[in-house]
């Protein structure tokens, strides 16, 4: 007799279906695994086994082959355990072929049958879905996690034999999607753990984050050590909007393909912040490898890259981050096929004016010679530096400013307010994207008013602009006039936008 059981892969972040065909035949009773298995399927056999034994099931003594179709794509992970159980059993009338075809199945066993959490669980529920299948028979630990998929059923199970039996009698514990991610969404946000209130002054430095966070900006902080570089690039991802449902699936896919889903949360529901250090590799921070897997770009999607004392990084490494910067999407190719992975971020970097870190400082004496520093600056290729919209040079804060209670200080969730209506307002007046995502046609016609448009034809040749960076300082005029919520662009904005640049163009061309 044989049995089919449906469960599913990760093709890199994709779930893929596949169903777990079991044959019982004459022969030697040994157990055949075919259809492009990865090492960890074919150690399945001996797990599979004691697992079915020790749940107090008879194991055939017969030639038992099991065909994991479609046959071309690789077959990897222990969630295959479980179906590959469930046909063995099905094939030997345990189980009603046609109960099994119902259900799509994951998980893996222990070796006495107790069924353990797996990685990647939403993404192979959402490959399964598409082909029409709405029942899961999943471990129990990963039941938050899957809910988070639309119109499906599931139900957790914690052993082979309780799988079995929920099987057998159509009966179980099924949660709904719908209502649990409800659930979710209505429990109110605590106050995060760290805050911008928790920084004494660099108000220009607050301002640039503001803008960045509000039109998805790249951000690049300079000032000299112990500026509160570091403290404030921190804080960037509690000011940027909550994460809408289909952000929260898109990042819970790419981390629970890593195994980085806490079982107990069930999701990512807070916007991803990523600081890689600066000895990371290319592979590290882009993604890669023989079967690729997701990089420190992609690990950022719908949050914060911050590269802290980026001058320290390899050029190379930071060359590789022009084209997923520009396209949100990173594409790798392996044994001819295309493993697509997305990286929409907020790119935020920082550094020291020079290695030593006390250039321009009154207080310390640079020892840096002139080639030092411009070797140091030389870095950061100009093609990158086009990547961003803003820097900003961080002031030394004031001992006074260190002191007591700072009645000014703005909260996170202040800026945050900030941040959701500037957008909100963006949206209003018709525009799908914000203003960090806008493309040349679309920023050329954005409106001016009369005496904006006069002030930037005269800052575009006696600055000597060049075409892209006239777009990009109009991208930045757009967010700070949303800011204001101004349907116009003013003079006030567009004078704000060109300092940030200005400061880009000084670094570039190193200006002390």
């Amino acid at each position: 007799m044989i049995s089919r059981v449906n469960s599913a892969v990760c093709n890199g972040i994709t779930g893929e279906p596949v169903i777990a065909e079991t044959d019982l035949s004459n022969g030697l009773p040994q157990m055949h695994i075919v259809g492009l298995p990865s090492t960890m399927v074919m150690e399945s056999k001996d797990r599979i086994k004691s697992a079915i034994l020790n749940s107090g099931y008879e194991y055939p003594r017969r030639r038992i082959t099991v065909n994991l179709t479609p046959a071309g794509i690789r077959k990897t992970g222990a969630h295959l355990d479980l179906p590959i159980a469930v046909g063995i059993l099905t094939a030997m009338r345990y189980i009603s072929t046609g109960n099994v075809s119902r259900y799509g199945i994951i998980g893996e066993l222990s070796l006495e049958g107790r069924v353990l959490p797996v990685e990647g669980v939403l993404p192979m529920i959402l490959g399964m879905k598409k082909r029409g299948i709405r029942q899961f028979m999943i471990p129990a630990a990963n039941l938050p996690e899957a809910l988070l998929a639309e119109e499906i059923r599931v139900c957790g199970v914690d052993s082979l034999s309780d799988c079995v039996q929920k099987i057998h009698e159509g009966s179980g514990a099924w949660a709904d999607s719908k209502p649990a991610f409800s659930q979710m969404n209505n429990v109110l946000e605590s106050k995060p753990e760290i805050d911008f209130s928790d920084i004494r002054g660099q108000e220009s430095a607050k301002r640039a984050a503001v803008i960045a966070a509000a039109g998805n900006h790249g951000l690049f902080l300079m000032g000299n050590p112990g500026c509160g570089k570091t403290m404030l690039a921190r804080r960037i991802s509690t000011i940027l909007p909550p994460m809408t449902r289909q952000e929260i699936i898109e990042d819970t896919i790419i981390y629970s393909v890593m195994g980085k889903v806490d079982p107990a949360e069930g999701g990512i529901r807070k916007r991803p912040f990523r600081m890689p250090h600066h000895s990371i590799g290319r592979s590290g921070l882009i993604g890669g490898g023989i079967w690729p897997i997701p990089g420190e770009v992609t690990l950022a999607h719908n949050g914060v890259l911050f590269l802290d004392e980026v001058s320290e990084f390899k050029r190379e490494v930071l060359e590789s981050l022009r084209i997923p910067i520009e396209d949100h999407t990173i594409t790798h190719f392996r044994n001819g096929q295309a493993y697509q992975y997305p990286c929409r971020f907020l790119l935020v970097m920082a550094a020291n004016p020079c290695p030593c870190g006390f250039n321009g400082d009154p207080d310390h004496e640079c020892r840096c010679s002139f080639v030092q520093r411009e070797n140091y600056r030389r870095k950061l290729s100009g093609a990158m530096l086009e990547r961003v919209d803003i820097m900003v040079n961080m002031e030394k804060v004031q001992y006074k400013d260190l002191k007591g209670r700072d009645p000014a200080a703005v909260s996170s969730g202040e800026l945050r307010r900030q941040v959701t209506d500037a957008r909100a307002f963006a949206a209003a007046t018709g525009r799908k994207k914000i203003s960090g995502e806008l493309n040349d046609k679309e920023v050329r016609q954005l409106e001016l008013s009369a005496e904006a448009e006069r002030f930037m034809s005269s800052a575009y040749d006696k600055l000597h602009l060049s075409p892209r960076t006239y777009i990009k300082a109009l991208r930045v005029a757009r967010t700070i006039a949303d800011l204001d919520q101004s349907p116009r662009i003013e003079i006030q904005h567009i004078s704000e936008s060109l300092s940030y640049r200005m400061a880009l163009y000084d670094f570039e061309n190193g200006a002390e």
